[in-house]
């Protein structure tokens, strides 16, 4: 019988979203993934786009199931470079922009250094822009603030920061005194730490699955194909364990 074990989850979990991995960037938490599951000692593979997917046997192979998680959150990139030195951003995955206005970011640059920065309007003040609180949070409007003294593109560019570096956003991970966890990216790396634990669990106690089990994690969902390819043909079962925010 499955036994959820909450104290090993939730470490884990945080160790997920402090590990930043917007669609695109994800190799540092697939990593997470694998070591896990070399530690468990549960049998794995990664296919060509970076998803890992383990396997454990069960009493009937010649009917398959799947469960699926997914790694990526959003997250964005830059686009441009301004003049003033900030940064102009894209989304990567589907959000509003005031879903992250005023958060603390990491650029990650081409070179593996990370610069800090602040997301915010440009219309920052009501005491210089009187249309601050109206104006439209949008790819125009919403900036990276660098937490370094620059006055311009060229000694932001100094910094090794270029167009098509990756932006996290901070996930502010916190385990509130009632119980309850509050973070950014739980869609989907709660669901994730979830199975890695079922995983554990099933192969720690020596549990038999009625059939064939496989837990495809994800590393693409937030940008639109998420776990479809590699599934195997005896798959006659599959569930996405997936939220929303």
């Amino acid at each position: 019988m499955y036994q959820f074990n909450e104290a090993r989850t939730t470490e884990l979990l945080k160790r997920l979203v402090e590990t930043p991995s917007p669609s695109g960037f994800t190799e540092k938490v697939m990593k997470v993934i694998s070591d896990e599951f070399t530690n468990i000692g549960v049998t794995y593979k990664r296919t060509n786009k970076g998803a890992i997917i383990a396997t454990v046997k069960g009493k009937d192979d010649s009917r398959h199931r799947l469960l699926t998680a997914h790694t990526d959150t959003l997250g964005a990139m830059v686009k441009e470079i301004k003049s003033n030195g900030r940064l102009k951003l894209a989304m990567i995955g589907g959000f509003n922009w005031n879903a992250v206005e005023g958060e603390y970011c990491h650029i990650h640059t081409a070179s593996g250094k990370e610069v800090r920065g602040t997301i915010l309007m440009h219309q920052t003040t009501v005491h210089v822009y009187r249309n601050s609180g109206t104006a439209e949070r949008n790819a125009d409007n919403i900036e990276v603030r660098i937490d370094e003294k620059v006055k311009n593109a060229a000694e932001t560019k100094a910094l090794g920061i270029e167009v098509g570096d990756f932006v996290s956003f901070d996930p502010r991970f916190e385990v509130t005194p009632s119980g309850f966890i509050k973070s950014r990216h739980l869609d989907d790396k709660a669901s994730t730490a979830l199975l890695v634990d079922l995983v554990r669990s099933v192969t720690e106690n020596g549990i038999e699955l009625p059939n064939t089990t496989h837990f495809y994690i994800s590393n693409n969902e937030e940008i639109g194909y998420g776990g479809n390819s590699n599934i195997t043909p005896e798959t006659v079962e599959y569930i996405a364990v997936d939220m929303g925010q």
